[in-house]
């Protein structure tokens, strides 16, 4: 098998179980693994890595974690990992992706804000200390030991599903304060963030992107703009992020559409102009394929 297509391989994944709302996953690799591209999705995703070292590019940045550590990604946020420079490609992670359905009303019960406030405000790394670190890991096995022995049981079990439900929860509410002590030391320099070479490149493209949605950025201006040939830049935008320049920038385009469609009056034709599609016939398209919803769809579903 060419192990650069390692992720098509179930061999490395030591754990999996998917309950309503909530999806666990352990996975253990010890060559080279490549992510699959235009990874976005709706759930929020809560990265427990284990052993070894990765890089993590989400939206426009590239984040370096370490063993001990661990990621929230928001919802609706391009990320992609990939083998962390001059670190070996050994490495295990657990990862949760929750779900909107389960967890909204859940956490609002717990006085933490809703779903999305949630992944917007704790999105991020988290480091733990050594006490929570043995927790968190202890939770996990829990998790797994939960899921062994009910193994032949029906999938439906109700008190299974709670109790996996708190075990989530309780790495949420870990996560959340942990993430609350690094907020609070943000005027130190982020030793998380990569800031070197290809990633610091693809980031002043990306924030380009987002700040100059509105615009129609012909690849030949972009790659002059940035002084580097436009095979260069997309060969390494795609190699970080996992999306060309024109998948990304046309998702910029769309989120900056459903803002707009949550936060203003202005009609679909108008907020066609406004991020750059002009035909509203192909923001349609473009939109539908990239939320699911028509415009108008979305805009109701706000509101409900």
């Amino acid at each position: 098998m060419d192990k650069r297509n390692l992720h098509n391989s179930r061999l490395e994944l030591v754990f999996e179980k998917k309950i309503p709302g909530l999806r666990v996953s352990e996975a253990l690799r010890h060559q080279e693994f490549i992510m699959r591209q235009r990874h976005v999705h709706a759930t929020i995703e809560l990265f427990f890595l284990i052993e070894g070292d990765r890089f993590m590019f989400v939206d426009q940045e590239t984040y370096h974690l370490r063993a001990g550590s661990a990621m929230l990604v928001n919802h609706d946020l391009i990320h992609k990992t990939s083998v962390a420079l001059g670190c070996p490609p050994d490495h295990r992670n657990f990862i949760l992706q929750l779900d909107r359905s389960i967890f909204d009303g859940l956490l609002r019960q717990l006085g933490y804000p809703g779903f999305d406030t949630f992944g917007s405000i704790y999105g991020g790394i988290a480091n733990f200390c050594a006490e929570d670190w043995d927790l968190i890991l202890r939770i996990i096995e829990k998790f797994k030991n939960a899921c062994t022995k009910s193994f032949g049981q029906s999938d439906a079990n109700p008190e299974l599903h709670s109790f996996l439900i708190l075990q989530a929860l309780e790495l949420l509410g870990i996560f959340a304060r942990a993430r609350r002590l690094e907020q609070a030391e943000s005027y130190r320099p982020s030793r998380n963030v990569v800031e070197s070479g290809i990633h610091q490149k693809v980031h002043d493209i990306a924030m380009y992107l987002q700040n100059n949605s509105h615009e129609n950025l012909p690849l030949d201006e972009l790659a002059e703009r940035f002084y580097m040939s436009k095979s260069y830049l997309t060969r390494i935008f795609r190699s970080v992020t996992g999306f060309s320049v024109v998948e990304y920038n046309r998702f910029i385009k769309v989120r900056k559409a459903q803002e707009l469609l949550r936060g203003t009056d202005a009609s679909v034709t108008e907020i066609a102009e406004q991020t750059g599609f002009g035909n509203i016939t192909y923001f349609e398209k473009v939109f539908k394929q990239t939320t699911g919803q028509s415009p108008a769809k979305y805009r109701k579903h706000q509101g409900e």
